[in-house]
């Protein structure tokens, strides 16, 4: 089941606003951020922050319930590149601070992925079949990918977009004291080993050997 199952629905007013900005030719993505909309990101942020539970749509980790410091709104199909999404509200979800900085860098220095297959979709797509990476409105995350301690591992190539776009694989355990208890080749080698082995005895001893490496406990 799809992580998000509730879009937002806008109230009367927040329609006016949109369409009011939706008919100005001058408004662009710049303009998300602006001092009249405050009162709107700050519905839809606590819209997607309730209905995901207080997780981030691309790294799992926790989002904060009150401050909007670790809980960004989230366009999955960049702002940047289709305007006409960006009230969308299949569009739209929340992401923790370090999976928005990694985005806004890409936005930043304009190498933002396109996450659409057809770059130049004019209306938002009704399944998870036109986009590249896990979208959280039409995709089973863990159909696509599998989180292992720190690591994430793709189970399929949307999974393997989605961890590259964000930079889900980011922790530099070294930083923490863990550096020689983890090798990435190995780490890899097993949870690869995992997910393909389908006899029950021999995928519980793969899942023991990933656990072993991880220094789970």
């Amino acid at each position: 089941m799809a992580d998000i199952t509730k879009p937002i629905v806008y109230s009367e007013e927040m329609r006016r606003l949109i369409a009011d900005k939706a008919a100005n030719p001058a408004f662009t993505y710049h303009n998300w951020s602006e001092d009249d909309l405050e009162d709107l990101r700050r519905c839809i942020r606590d819209h997607y922050r309730l209905v995901q539970l207080g997780l981030c749509a691309y790294c799992k980790a926790s989002v904060s319930l009150q401050a909007a410091l670790n809980c960004h709104v989230e366009h999955i199909a960049p702002k940047s590149k289709y305007t006409h999404f960006i009230f969308e509200p299949k569009n739209l979800c929340v992401i923790c601070a370090d999976c928005n900085a990694i985005k806004r860098e890409q936005e930043v220095l304009q190498e933002v992925p396109d996450t659409l297959v057809n770059g130049s979709a004019r209306l938002y797509p009704r399944s998870g079949g036109a986009f590249k990476l896990v979208h959280p409105h039409f995709d089973d995350y863990d159909d696509h990918i599998q989180i292992f301690g720190p690591y994430y591992v793709d189970k399929t190539k949307k999974g393997h977009f989605t961890i590259g776009v964000c930079g889900l694989n980011r922790r530099r355990l070294h930083l923490f004291g863990w550096e020689a208890e983890y090798d990435d080749a190995d780490v890899a080698a097993a949870a690869t080993e995992y997910l393909e082995t389908k006899e029950p005895v021999a995928r519980s001893r793969a899942l023991r050997a990933l656990k072993k490496k991880l220094v789970i406990t």
